[in-house]
């Protein structure tokens, strides 16, 4: 890719620009041939904007993929006949809808196989195998894509699953007791509230699961170190390891992380990744954040997604020589693109705001709501729950200022109850597949 510093060569080294189109190096290769396959959805073809499906050769081969189009999730809602194929579909997954109205997308036989394959991968960095006996966590209703494929990938490693409802505390107590199940795979957000609720009837950490794979939210940060909710959800479970992965329902997994815990490794062997900054487009460099741009490797595909836009943002932590390849490490989803404020012209990401709150002990529950205003913009409110009421104005104090420290503009604090907050996760849960915790919303 054309780059103006050096320390981002070694971060596009996977696209290297050669001088004939016939001499491709093999991910330039894989490029192109998913840029035919997709040729032949009428969607690309005019989405591009090119005569000629060598003019997107010639862009693989000089190393300036970023500058094909992108896609985003508003082109499947708007060209569905155009961009989906539904020929040979054994399943139909759909986005959580977290972020608008969902999308549901085909799921094709050897499509699913590789989705499980990469679930696969994680399971057994875990320790996951022949005979492991595992508590699911995960939705498998809904089209939610992520259930499904855990499901499958501990059955297919040899592993017991024990499928169990979150909101059925009472069952998931029983099977905890009674089968001892060795890993626990759930969202720990999910994780920490069931162990709250069990309140005195929860186990001692001895009887309960030692590892667990945390799912649909980061647990960790750009330092690699876990975020609170990871830790508290650690603590409650009495787990001694607890790994994450990165993904979408219209991709699958995109990366997951290892016991090493150097961030989220990159399926390279099935997808092309790139961070894109979001306002010029252009490949972000090594330590700057981008948005989470996928093509896919290999085909067939309901949805073949070729520079399709998450919408996610995060930054590269390191690229490492691995059996003579270069490995991608991506760190944390630190906000999105749709989730960008700004308080005074200055850009802030609701889980900054976030993390800032999750960090005082004082705070027990936190949300981030904006409101739009003709004059002033995004009006930032952060609504707090406080551990103990009869402290709300101290600790309202207390996050203001570390607004005031960390933050060249602060939001607005807002002490509330328990019920105000549970209300808004409620109401947006309702619309939703349930996958996700909601801790942004748009009034």
């Amino acid at each position: 890719m054309i780059v103006s510093k050096t320390s981002s060569l070694r971060q596009n080294s996977l696209l290297t620009p050669t001088k004939n189109l016939f001499i491709m190096n093999p991910k330039q290769k894989q490029l192109c041939d998913i840029l035919s396959v997709a040729w032949h959805r009428s969607f690309y073809r005019n989405h591009w904007k090119i005569e000629s499906i060598n003019e997107a050769y010639e862009l693989v081969n000089s190393g300036n993929f970023h500058a094909l189009p992108i896609t985003r999730k508003s082109n499947i809602r708007e060209a569905m006949e155009d961009i989906i194929d539904y020929s040979g579909a054994v399943d139909i997954v759909s986005s959580s809808g977290t972020t608008g109205r969902p999308v549901d997308i085909p799921v094709l036989e050897k499509q699913e196989k590789e989705r499980i394959l990469r679930v696969r991968r994680l399971l057994r960095e875990l320790g996951i195998k022949h005979g492991s006996k595992v508590l699911q966590l995960l939705s498998l209703n809904d089209m939610f894509t992520l259930g499904v494929l855990v499901w499958q990938g501990i059955k297919a490693e040899g592993g017991t699953a024990f499928r169990c409802s979150p909101a059925r505390i009472d069952r998931i107590l029983d099977v905890i007791k009674y089968s001892k199940p060795e890993f626990v795979i759930g969202n720990p957000y999910v994780m920490v509230r069931i162990a709250e609720e069990a309140g005195d009837k929860w186990p001692k950490p001895e009887d309960l699961p030692k590892g667990a794979f945390f799912a649909v939210a980061a647990t960790f940060c750009t330092d690699l170190k876990r975020n609170v909710v990871a830790e508290k959800a650690m603590k409650l479970w009495g787990l001694t390891e607890a790994l994450n992965q990165y993904g979408t329902s219209e991709i699958g997994p995109v990366a997951y992380e290892t016991k090493q815990h150097e961030g989220l490794l990159v399926h390279s062997d099935f997808l092309y990744v790139e961070l894109i900054d979001p306002t010029t487009g252009k490949p972000a460099i090594e330590g700057e954040s981008g948005e989470v741009v996928v093509t896919a490797l290999t085909h067939p595909r309901g949805f073949l997604p070729v520079r399709y836009a998450t919408g996610d943002i995060c930054a590269w932590l390191k690229h490492k020589e691995i059996d003579g390849e270069t490995k991608q490490f991506m760190g944390p989803i630190i906000g999105r693109v749709d989730h960008q404020l700004k308080i005074m012209g200055q850009t802030i990401f609701p889980n900054h705001l976030l993390k800032i709150a999750d960090d005082l002990e004082q705070i027990k529950k936190s949300v981030v709501t904006v409101k739009q205003d003709v004059l002033k913009g995004d009006v930032v409110t952060v609504l707090c729950e406080a551990q103990n009421v009869a402290l709300e104005e101290e600790v309202k104090k207390i996050l203001i200022g570390q607004y005031n420290r960390n933050l060249a503009v602060s939001p607005n604090v807002s002490m509330v109850k328990s019920a105000v907050i549970e209300t808004l996760v409620q109401n947006k849960m309702s619309a939703t597949n349930g996958s996700k915790v909601p801790r942004f919303f748009r009034l």
